[in-house]
């Protein structure tokens, strides 16, 4: 149901100082809506229902403060893409779709051009942190306005660590395998997604082949993932999948919140939302439990792999001005830090204005969190985001080559050179 102004005046979810401000926000704000502008807003039900409900409050206030509805649909993420896809193809949709990570550089010619935006938001809240930069540009002007980051940190049982013969969590890939040999051992084993879950899977692997030094292209766009570094990447992941709970193989997102909070698995790589969900349901665990930043490989630097949430608004739009004011209005203050602090960790400031929330010195189960938008790779590392590094990750390529080797389909160097072939197929396209 779309978020009239009417309907928005009567929620019992907007307090009159944010009413107040909003309407002081719409006064004085750039992107001056169209007569008679109303919005559809696609976007990916969220794993952290606090986040939803800020976040559609915060619309409302938006719509009370400007006349604008909005129609906010929720699918599930992992069809983001094909909607995004399809929208840019027929031409017609969501105005906007709250998208994730390189969707946006698949359909860049359809996309409204967001540099005066993004200018206004990094020069009054900025500057904005160099991941969402590179997922936020094409060719020089923005095409996307990256919403948050989405952290990944690995989630594990605190006792059981100690059980496996680790007094704190280790901090490089060899240790982290003798823990999860350990955890094995013990019956309370580790799990990490070769399947095809957006994140889960996609943050591991990516994490995993920059660890050893491996990258899909050099830095002139050369196709590159078939070398040394990717070959012991793929070695260490035949070492580690023996000690991993059975059925990671087809594990998509949800999978492996469902596993630690049953007690199934005791060290997984996630957002917050496992330890918020524990607080709620699961105390015992979640007093268990903590966090870590991914470990280091050979490569000797951090090579953490996050989400980036950006939005985009599609050319076919009536209501170009309408769609940029309330991706405005949704990143300034309070309502954005509001937002953060209400997703308890989930979600991290894309812009660095932002970053002194109170919510990171709340927990120090938390604080880990924060640095998500500071420590992150782009998705095209070392290059920057485009058209090919895009299809690449969408198509699971570097997923699947992990996947055909750790399940035995393939042996590594087989695996690695189909992947080098897809990605060179890719590469090629016009």
């Amino acid at each position: 149901m779309p978020l009239t102004r009417r309907s928005a005046l009567q929620s019992v979810a907007l307090g009159t100082v944010l009413l107040d401000w909003a309407n002081t926000w719409a006064a004085e704000q750039p992107f001056t809506p169209e007569k008679g502008a109303s919005l559809r807003l696609l976007r990916g039900s969220t794993f952290l229902p606090a986040e939803g409900e800020t976040t559609a409050a915060n619309i409302a206030a938006f719509s009370a403060a400007t006349g604008v509805g909005v129609r906010i649909e929720n699918i599930n993420q992992d069809d983001l893409p094909s909607k995004t896809a399809l929208a840019a193809q027929v031409g017609s949709g969501p105005d906007i779709i709250w998208t994730q990570n390189t969707t946006a550089h698949l359909v860049a010619d359809k996309l409204v051009d967001v540099t005066d935006l993004a200018n206004h938001l990094g020069d009054k809240h900025g500057p904005w942190y160099q991941v969402c930069v590179d997922y936020g540009t094409q060719d020089g002007r923005w095409i996307c306005i990256p919403i948050f980051v989405v952290g990944s940190l690995l989630n594990y049982r605190m006792s059981w660590m100690r059980q496996a013969g680790f007094d704190s969590f280790p901090t490089t890939t060899d240790a982290l395998l003798k823990l999860c040999q350990g955890l094995r051992r013990i019956d309370h084993p580790a799990g990490f997604s070769f399947g095809h879950a957006v994140n889960d899977a996609n943050n591991f692997n990516y994490w995993l082949l920059w660890a050893f030094g491996g990258k899909v292209t050099d830095e002139t766009g050369r196709p590159a993932i078939e070398s040394p570094q990717t070959l012991a990447a793929l070695q260490y992941a035949q070492l580690l999948y023996p000690t991993l709970i059975n059925g990671v193989l087809s594990w998509m997102d949800i999978n492996n919140n469902r596993a630690f909070l049953a007690g199934d698995c005791s060290l997984t790589n996630n957002g917050i939302s496992i330890y918020t969900q524990a607080k709620k349901t699961a105390p015992d665990i979640a007093a268990d439990m903590d966090h870590a930043a991914m470990p280091i490989g050979p490569a000797s630097v951090p090579t953490a792999q996050n989400r980036v949430d950006p939005m985009v608004i599609f050319r076919y739009t009536k209501y170009p001005a309408a769609a940029k004011a309330l991706i405005n209005f949704l990143m300034e203050a309070p309502q954005y830090p509001t937002l953060i602090t209400k997703s308890a960790g989930f979600t991290t400031q894309s812009l660095k204005g932002f970053a002194d929330n109170p919510i990171w010195q709340s927990d120090p189960k938390i604080a880990p969190f924060a640095k998500a938008a500071q420590d992150t790779r782009s998705v095209s590392w070392p290059q920057t985001p485009n058209p090919a590094a895009a299809a690449v990750f969408a198509n699971f390529i570097v997923v699947d080559m992990f996947a055909a080797t750790v399940s035995g389909t393939m042996d590594p160097k087989r695996a690695m050179h189909l992947a080098q072939q897809q990605v060179e197929r890719i590469y090629k396209k016009p």
